[in-house]
């Protein structure tokens, strides 16, 4: 009897043109604890599964997240949010590993980091790269 692989997870690109490159980084109130204690990241995918398989993704990564959760319906844009809460300690160091875990299944050069008080700020993926290696 011949066998074939099951392929299952993510691999690099699976969710290339589904993830946009902008991240809300603190916009959005936590559900597992105080805004004091847990930011809440929020990624924009294009499509339902597209989210639910990046919230399982970075469940199941290297970065130590709180929850995952993916937006009941889309925006204004049509996007999907997929909500991603963490400890409020070393927030950008969080940030930038999540990203790391990220780039293993997005083809994303440059991301955008959108903050509660309006400020923007764009990370390349060398920057992401070079951050984790200190």
């Amino acid at each position: 009897m011949k066998y074939e692989q099951l392929k299952e997870g993510l691999v690099y690109g699976d969710l290339e043109k589904l993830v946009l490159p902008t991240l809300s980084i603190a916009e959005y109130e936590p559900k597992t604890g105080n805004e004091e204690d847990v930011i809440v990241i929020a990624f924009y995918v294009k499509d339902d599964k597209p989210a639910q398989d990046l919230a399982s993704f970075m469940e199941r990564g290297a970065t130590d997240i709180l929850d995952t959760e993916v937006s009941p319906n889309p925006d204004d844009d049509g996007n999907y949010l997929v909500f991603v809460e963490v400890k409020n300690e070393n927030i950008m160091d969080t940030v930038m590993k999540l990203l790391e875990d990220v780039n293993r299944i997005v083809k994303i050069e440059s991301w955008s980091f959108a903050f509660y008080e309006g400020k923007t700020i764009e990370v390349t993926l060398k920057q992401i790269e070079g951050y984790s290696k200190k």
